[in-house]
């Protein structure tokens, strides 16, 4: 289904935006372009009559990058702290903590969940540069922390942002890979606050374009929030198991348990090292516990 957003610009999705559906975006212009690609067989035949000559990925996950193998004439963008993962699946399952021993168990069935298929890569994307499709120039806005090469990408005369995976859902930022990175996560939410977007496009919640400034504060927020309930858990020591028994991060397991308990443990995992850092939780023996009870806002950059 093709929705319009602006001009030469229309969102393209199969599903409903939901992992693993997600949202991709059209770009109508010299050069025909789709913004992320998803991890659905059936999405090519959307563009019967619409041809495709450039894909370019937000960042390596299955959800944004599923279908890339199914435009064989379509050139392929990406960063180059991404493409790897793209590219190798030893490489994606190392991104993911998938190689860890104690998460080998799981590996063969989450690639055979994710469909896994390398992508051809045309040419690698970085900080700053321009893409031009023609009237339209999109700057390459670096913004790690879900991964390591995530990049949203801006249309500065149209004041949009093409955010991916900074998808101001109510979740929140996700940080459950092995290579993700909460102070970078923050980071790169506070630069797509300084570009004052007046829409933001987003690969889960679609087009918005209401309050854009407050949905942006109120999903970096949550990040404040998982880490002000961390420390509240962690008034009495825990080891990271006992922990992810609290649920902090995804508030409730859907099936299958063992795969929100992975990605739990990692989420966990990411702030602990961050909560360490800050000197607001020390870790003895297996076991952390909070120093203080210093609020969410003493926690931020």
């Amino acid at each position: 289904m093709f929705t319009h957003v602006l001009d030469n610009i229309y969102m393209v999705s199969t599903g409903n935006g939901v992992f693993p559906s997600s949202f991709s975006f059209y770009i109508d212009d010299e050069v025909k372009t789709l913004i992320d690609t998803p991890l659905d067989n059936e999405f090519p035949t959307l563009f019967k009559d619409r041809p495709v000559n450039l894909i370019i990925n937000t960042h390596f996950h299955r959800d944004h990058s599923g279908s890339n193998h199914l435009f064989p004439e379509a050139k392929v963008y990406v960063h180059p702290l991404d493409a790897p993962a793209m590219q190798s699946a030893e490489v994606f399952s190392d991104f993911y903590g998938l190689n860890d021993p104690e998460n080998l168990y799981l590996k063969p069935e989450f690639l055979k969940w994710l469909n896994f298929k390398p992508s051809r890569i045309t040419k690698h994307i970085n900080d700053g540069e321009i893409i031009e499709l023609g009237q339209t120039k999109l700057e390459v806005i670096h913004t790690p922390g879900h991964t390591l090469g995530h990049c949203a990408l801006f249309d500065k005369e149209k004041g949009i942002v093409y955010s991916g995976d900074i998808d101001l859902t109510g979740f929140g930022p996700w940080y459950g890979n092995k290579i993700s990175n909460v102070d970078d996560t923050i980071i790169s939410i506070e630069k797509i606050i300084k570009l004052s977007p007046d829409i933001i496009l987003t690969g889960h919640k679609g087009i918005i374009n209401k309050n854009v400034e407050a949905r942006l504060k109120k999903y970096l927020d949550k990040v404040y929030v998982n880490e002000e309930n961390i420390l509240k858990a962690l008034r009495e020591p825990l080891t990271l198991d006992e922990l992810v028994e609290h649920k902090i991060i995804y508030g409730r397991w859907y099936e299958p348990p063992i795969l929100y308990a992975f990605f739990e443990k990692i989420s966990l995992r990411k702030h602990l090292e961050r909560l360490i850092n800050l000197g607001l939780v020390n870790f003895e023996k297996g076991y952390y516990l909070a120093t203080n009870t210093r609020t969410r806002r003493a926690c931020s950059h």
